[in-house]
């Protein structure tokens, strides 16, 4: 209630004052994951924004079950506004009706607002701020892993049309993401819609140099299955559990949408089996392998020299399919410390194809030129 009343406070302050900013950074409150509750996706940006003096604003969408930023504006007074209009707005297409809800807050809450640039995670709406400053410019930052038609990006009919027709601009991690958009496009419009500035730093003090017991394994349990896909997915995890001596300790951590997909209770019963803490960089420090079916935290853990071990079935292989990933070992291999040394050095200069150092240069340069 204390965020809906801050919320309610600055949406009407903003009604009465008139506020210009170079930057609306927008997202779901999902993605606060940091120690702190930050948004790591973006906070390298804040940075660079504060150093170079350009003014901006964070708007947090709100997310049941989520922690909260306190640095940002809570947009739930607008969100939950939103919320009622596409309801009462039922027989339009969801795109042409995010935009005459953007045109209707254009005329009356933000009628004092004015901004150049709207950068946002997960195309979080992408149609309503179009249409509430219709000469800025939409930046769709990536927040995963991109393999072909994935839907955030491709439909049936080919480029997602919420990219095209708000001429969405792409912000993409590296070379090889960059890629997989314009080989699936048979247009151009990833070819020129799609910049590289790198990805956001990650923790440099983790130097595992064998493996210690300790299997970090980043569970995929979301909404976003359905329920035999989740029950699939919890077999083969309690596979692998099995299939490992007793002296392996296994730490599971919850995909950050997890809403009790699936019931776990007797997984964690095993006696190896235990909840990871709630930050990656932690878990990366006490863990120097990793197991998954195809999390993101597959490249991150690449990049510190940490390998993994995919367990998927063939609907999911991500990373054996689209991004050949070069290890096919089990647990039992990286007890041998050459293999370990020699896999650490593999997958770090793969992962490095896909995820390069975030470029302050390329990010100003986008927001100047496109």
């Amino acid at each position: 209630m204390y965020r809906f009343c801050l919320s309610f406070y600055y949406f009407f302050c903003l009604f009465l004052k008139q506020r210009r900013y170079d930057i609306v950074f927008y997202y779901p409150q999902h993605f606060n994951r940091g120690k702190k509750g930050e948004n790591d996706f973006f906070k390298h940006y804040y940075k660079v924004c504060k150093e170079k003096k350009l003014s901006y604003i964070i708007f947090e969408e709100p997310y049941s079950g989520s922690v909260r930023n306190k640095e940002t504006i809570p947009f739930d007074l607008i969100f939950f506004l939103i919320v009622i209009l596409r309801k009462l707005f039922c027989n339009q297409d969801i795109l042409e009706k995010d935009r005459r809800i953007g045109k209707f807050l254009a005329a009356t809450i933000f009628r004092n607002i004015e901004f150049k640039n709207f950068i946002v995670l997960s195309k979080s709406m992408l149609s309503v701020f179009s249409a509430i400053q219709p000469s800025c410019r939409i930046f769709d930052n990536q927040h995963g892993i991109i393999y072909p038609n994935k839907s955030n990006y491709f439909k049936s009919e080919g480029v997602s049309k919420h990219l095209v027709k708000n001429d969405v601009y792409l912000l993409i991690f590296g070379d090889e993401f960059r890629n997989i958009l314009i080989k699936e496009d048979s247009t151009d419009f990833m070819k020129a819609n799609s910049y590289i500035i790198g990805s956001p730093p990650l923790l440099n003090n983790v130097n595992h140099r064998a493996f210690n017991n300790n299997v970090l394994v980043t569970l995929q349990f979301t909404h976003d299955h359905n329920t035999d896909e989740n029950l699939k997915l919890l077999e083969e995890l309690h596979n692998c559990i099995h299939s490992a001596s007793n002296n392996i300790t296994f730490h599971l951590k919850h995909h950050p949408r997890f809403n009790n997909e699936v019931d776990l209770s007797e997984t964690l019963k095993l006696s190896n089996v235990k909840l990871a803490p709630n930050h990656i960089n932690d878990c990366f420090k006490i863990c120097s392998l990793h197991v998954t079916a195809y999390s993101t935290s597959t490249f991150e853990s690449a990049l510190l020299g940490i390998p993994t071990i995919l367990i998927n079935g063939s609907q999911f292989n991500f990373f054996e399919r689209d991004f050949n990933y070069p290890l096919q070992y089990s647990i039992a291999d990286f007890h041998d410390n050459i293999i370990y040394k020699r896999g650490s050095v593999i997958v770090k200069q793969w992962a490095k194809q896909f995820y390069q150092p975030f470029c302050e240069e390329s990010f100003l340069k986008v927001l100047k030129n496109v």
